[in-house]
């Protein structure tokens, strides 16, 4: 790794506009593991001068990129009796960066997922889920997002959604960038990779639901299971961890209602968490989303 890609390299662990997920592919594309990849830089009062800083950085690699116009960003600040409220805190900027010329021309052709060093397998596996009938005929509600959380903690490097837990092209990715961040970046893999425990109640907030017209731009908003076997519900916490309060994704058989208060045990590592719940505290009833569109 030249001079200029080891900055970019400290850069992005320096950075306060990264957040984990966002460090790791640049990371992984500066230590040239990825021949593109997309990021996402928030902008706040706190870092003002980041974005010009990491153009500099990247002007100075000669890494082509676009960088998209600035998109507003939120985060929850409170959770006071029934509102879980909202307040834009920012913006953030979009970039595709590319290891040349040749890698900016062919995404401009519109080969991205290609482009992006995705498996063959796992497009081919990805197409075949934006079809109604394989989809209906391969999952039930639950094995879906069974599918999606058991391929995500079995390779959490990886960029892309894997077709299976045993893909031998996804599982010698995952093993390439877990050796190029360990030499790239022990710092970010040893926190990156380190277990996080806390305890701490949360709120059951909504439930995820996979829609036709969502994913299949078919003019109906019909679920595409109409029989649940199982849910994936957003667990709030009910105080901020480490600065932040958090929206956790929990699959579980069992049925809770929204606004339901419960302890839990919360494992976090890499960009995901494992969640232990205990028994029910209370249900906060008519529990909403109160957002502030202004930018202090």
């Amino acid at each position: 790794m030249d001079k200029q890609r080891k900055r970019l390299v400290e850069f992005a662990q320096a950075a306060k506009g990264f957040d984990g997920y966002n460090m790791l592919k640049l990371i992984l594309f500066a230590a040239g593991a990825k021949p593109a990849t997309f990021v996402q830089l928030k902008i706040s009062p706190e870092n003002l001068d980041e974005k010009a800083h990491f153009e500099k950085h990247l002007k100075a690699g000669r890494v082509p990129f676009l960088v998209s116009r600035p998109k507003a960003y939120e985060e929850i600040v409170a959770i006071k009796g029934n509102a879980v409220k909202w307040r834009i805190l920012g913006t953030w900027f979009g970039y595709d960066l590319f290891d040349g010329n040749r890698s900016f021309d062919n995404f401009r052709k519109y080969l991205a997922l290609v482009l992006y060093d995705y498996p063959a397998c796992c497009i081919t596996h990805y197409i075949k889920e934006h079809d109604l009938k394989f989809l209906r005929k391969n999952y039930t509600h639950y094995a879906y997002y069974k599918h999606l959380h058991s391929v995500e903690r079995k390779y959490p490097l990886v960029m892309h959604t894997p077709c299976s837990t045993k893909c031998r092209a996804t599982g010698r990715m995952n093993a390439e960038y877990a050796r190029t961040i360990r030499n790239s970046a022990p710092k970010f893999w040893k926190s990156f990779t380190n277990v996080k425990k806390q305890k701490a109640d949360v709120i059951v907030g909504s439930e995820s639901e996979l829609l036709q017209d969502v994913v299949y731009n078919i003019r109906s908003t019909a679920p595409v299971f109409p029989a649940k076997d199982g849910h994936e519900y957003n667990l709030i916490t009910m105080k901020p961890i480490a600065g932040h309060y958090y929206m956790i994704s929990h699959l579980t058989k069992k049925s809770i209602e929204k606004g339901t208060v419960l302890p839990a045990a919360i494992n976090m590592k890499f960009d995901y968490a494992d969640v232990k719940l205990g028994k029910p505290k209370k249900v906060i009833k008519n529990l909403h989303h109160e957002r502030k569109f202004v930018i202090p």
